[in-house]
């Protein structure tokens, strides 16, 4: 049996009574019409009911999210920042080598695990597509384990970081109801005890999905004057972490990183759950 967020809204009007329907709300609705006892009660009897189930190997799961401690050790972390061109792990000294800086607006791109992995692959498609927001934790758990084994992180002055989740533009925003990057970026932001903001870069362009472009020279094209900074004095001299979740080309990560460093950021370092 599918756990109970997993049932589409118009699958529950087909299977379920109105009764049960009525009880299946989501924990968005919950939050507004619920006051916060009356959702710990209703939480513990649904779990009770209708338990989370691993998406992979369907186990049951005592996490608030349906992948189980199993599947998720199963995903591996890479060691650390690389050069966002030749892909190199950085050198002691952290900086880009000489050739590299020349091709990029980037000072260093993390990269938490491969793209190859089919469970992290089919948690980051459920997390945007399908809209299981609860899947935040887990992946913002292993971007939370790569900077903790991170040097390159580790070096970086922490009073002067600041985490800007790469914006969507308004319209896509409101019909997938949320920013996938944007939730992974504040718990980043607040288990590193760091600033994150959302209102500062935005997207000012409805682009077409870069997957649908094949031509690297096409996808640069489709990303060209897309962005904005909304405060330009918030960002001067500031280190940014511009976080997404995959990096393909890297075309819309080097706009936005062109866009804030056109902007007076100092640097800006890019972070991704994996490249695509």
């Amino acid at each position: 049996m599918p756990h109970r967020f997993f049932i589409s809204n118009e699958v529950r009007k087909k299977v379920l009574p109105s009764k049960a329907r009525q009880v299946l709300i989501s924990n968005e609705v919950r939050k507004k019409v619920l006051p916060s006892k009356a959702r710990q009660v209703l939480n513990f009897l649904l779990d009770l009911l209708f338990p989370w189930q691993c998406l992979y190997c369907q186990k049951e799961v005592e996490n608030d999210y349906p992948l189980c401690e199993s599947c998720f050790q199963q995903i591996p972390i890479f060691d650390d920042f690389i050069c966002p061109i030749c892909q190199r792990k950085l050198t002691s000294d952290r900086t880009l080598h000489q050739y590299c800086r020349q091709k990029t607006k980037l000072e260093a791109l993390g990269v938490v695990s491969s793209y190859q992995n089919n469970i992290l692959k089919e948690t980051i498609h459920n997390f945007k597509y399908n809209k299981i927001t609860s899947l935040s934790q887990p992946l913002s758990l292993l971007m939370i384990k790569f900077l903790e084994q991170s040097y390159f992180f580790s070096q970086l002055p922490k009073d002067n970081l600041l985490i800007i989740p790469l914006p969507l533009h308004l319209k896509k925003k409101r019909q997938r109801g949320f920013n996938q990057s944007e939730l992974i970026a504040k718990e980043i932001a607040n288990y590193f005890y760091l600033p994150c903001e959302t209102d500062i870069l935005l997207r000012v362009v409805n682009n077409s999905p870069q997957v649908s472009l094949e031509n690297s020279d096409l996808r640069k094209e489709n990303v060209k004057d897309i962005f904005k900074v909304n405060n330009q004095e918030s960002i001067r001299n500031k280190t940014i972490i511009l976080l997404d979740d995959v990096y393909t080309t890297g075309a819309t990560m080097e706009e936005a990183a062109k866009t804030l460093k056109q902007n007076n950021a100092k640097k800006v370092i890019g972070l991704v759950l994996a490249k695509g």
